[in-house]
Formats: structure tokens, sequence, C-alpha cells
């Protein structure tokens, strides 16, 4: 006997009667943060750092850096006295000069300027490359090979030779320098042991024809005779343009009140004065170049990363 085919079940059911279209459930608001964990984005303001704006956006993770060699001037000693003499020169020729290494602050709550005129030692720095960019996982090993370089350098002498002007890639800053004669061949040999690493992080080597020199005072330059790319042949470091950047609007301009403050308290030139580095090269070039003022000892190199400074003395036997 042949059965019957099995009918399908009918299942009733809430789900059966349910609208076609379900009410949509509230959305819960998440919590807001709490303020301790709000990573603050970097508000510059020039009037803080001299007029100077930074030249390179900041970047969370990221740290500026450079190698340099620190020479270290003593009060009462040859270079510092002239030195002194050098910069009461250019503040009578160009006084919209600052001194590298004076801290100087504007405000409109003040009259004057401060300046920090204590006489104590002057570091000068001696570079040895561009501004350089790290993430935080390569500081470490960056100081690592710094570390070896400075372990195969023997300390060497070096010396001065002349005054010059210098102006920065960006053309916003012209800085007045001495230039270093002896000692050169051993600074570019540093240069190549430098090279490798620059590389292997994907940073700029220096200069192929570099002016090693070390910076004493410097100005700000007018934005109409400033401009980007490299520096022709009397620019040479790239400086980062204070490290805390410049007051932005959103659609990064600074504020009109900003640029006001800035013009007032630190004015501006189109470039130092055609006479002022042969008036100092006649008055002063024969003292800086002698052995007995401009002469120094280099045996430390210094590597900055962001406001850390790391440095290692010259650890190499000399080879007769």
């Amino acid at each position: 006997m042949k059965r019957a085919s099995g009918a399908l079940v009918a299942y009733s059911s809430s789900e059966d009667e349910a609208p076609a279209n379900p009410p949509e459930r509230k959305k819960k608001k998440l919590p807001s943060l709490a303020s301790s964990l709000i990573v603050p984005v970097p508000v510059d303001d020039p009037a803080l750092h001299q007029g100077r704006v930074r030249a390179t956006p900041h970047v969370e993770g990221q740290y500026a850096a450079y190698v340099y060699i620190p020479l270290v001037v003593h009060p009462k000693t040859a270079l510092y006295s002239l030195i002194d003499e050098v910069l009461d020169v250019t503040k009578e020729m160009v006084p919209a000069a600052h001194v590298i290494g004076e801290s100087v602050s504007c405000s409109r709550n003040s009259d004057d300027a401060i300046v920090n005129s204590s006489r104590r030692a002057r570091e000068l720095h001696l570079s040895l490359t561009r501004p350089i960019f790290l993430r935080a996982h390569q500081r470490e090993e960056f100081k690592q090979a710094i570390k070896i370089i400075a372990s195969r350098q023997s300390p060497f002498q070096a010396s001065f030779v002349s005054f010059s002007e210098l102006t920065n890639d960006e053309r916003t800053r012209a800085f007045l320098s001495l230039e270093v004669g002896a000692g050169h061949h051993e600074l570019k040999n540093l240069l190549s042991a430098l090279s490798p690493t620059l590389q292997f992080l994907r940073q700029r080597d220096f200069y192929s024809q570099p002016r090693f020199h070390v910076s004493i005072a410097w100005a700000l330059l007018d934005s109409d005779t400033s401009g980007n790319g490299d520096a022709g042949a009397q620019g040479q470091p790239r400086v980062v343009e204070g490290t805390s950047g410049s007051n932005l609007t959103s659609n990064g301009d600074i504020g009109e009140s900003n640029k006001e403050l800035q013009a007032e308290c630190f004015p501006r030139v189109p470039h130092f004065p055609s006479e002022l580095i042969p008036t100092l090269n006649q008055r002063f070039g024969a003292m800086v170049s002698s052995a007995h003022i401009g002469g120094f000892g280099a045996d430390t190199i210094a590597v900055k990363i962001g406001k850390d400074i790391f440095s290692w003395s010259f650890q190499g036997s000399h080879v007769n």
C-alpha cells in the first residue's frame, strides 16, 4: 500500500507575525575619553621661539635629531673674548641679529625683551648632519651607530679660518658663522662613517661640498627673499625652525595678532649687510685664524634626539 507523501508542517509563532520593518534600536553613546588619555596637538607660537616657525610639520612619534661636535667656549678665554667683540660689531650693523645661546622672549605685556646676558660658557655646535627625523624604535639603533663611530675616531685638532654668512635650506634665516679650516679632512671622514646609517634610515647625507662651521648669531629673513629647495652657494645648514613649531590656524596660517607681534619683536632683514663679512674678516680674521685663539680640540661627538642629548668621547688610537 502506497503511503501518502508527507505534508509540510506549518509552524505558528510570533516571528511570522513580526512587522516588516522592526523598530531601530537606540544607539548608546560611548563614554568620552578621560582628559589624561587625550594627546594634545602641538600648538606652535613663533613669539615663544624668537619668530621662528617649524620647517617640518609635527608627526606624532617622530623625533627631530642631528649629529654634531660640541665646542664649549669658556669665559676669560681668548676665543670667548673675540666672539664677544664680533657680536658687538654685528649687533651694531644688524640690530635684528640674535646671539645663539641667549634666551630672548617677547611679549606685549613687557616694554622690552628679556635677554639672558649672564656670562657663562657658550656651547657651539659643529654640525655633521642635516636635521633628520627618527621614529621611536629607531632612536636606540641610531645612538649605537654614533657610539661605534666614536669608538673608532681619534681626537684631532681643528681651527677656524674665517667668518661667513650662511642660510638654511628654506632661506628663512641667515647665520653668522665661523668656518673651519684645519680638521676638514677628519670631519669629512666622519661624514663618510655616518653615511651608511643615514642611507639605511632613508635620510639625506650632509652636503656634497660641506662647509664645516659653527654659528654664533642669526637673523630672520624677509619672506619675499626666502624660498624652498636646496640652499645656494651661501646656504649650508638646514636648521629646524623651532622645535615647537608655529601657531597655526586651521588653514595653516598664523593669526594676524601673531604676525604683528613677530614683526614688532623679531624684525626681518633681506640679508646681512654686504659689508658685514668683509668688515669682520678684516678686523678679526687674523685673530680667529691663529692657532692660539681659533684652534680647538675635537674629542667628542654628540646627537640630539628630540630634547635629549647623548655624547661619546672619541676612543680611536692615533696611527703613526
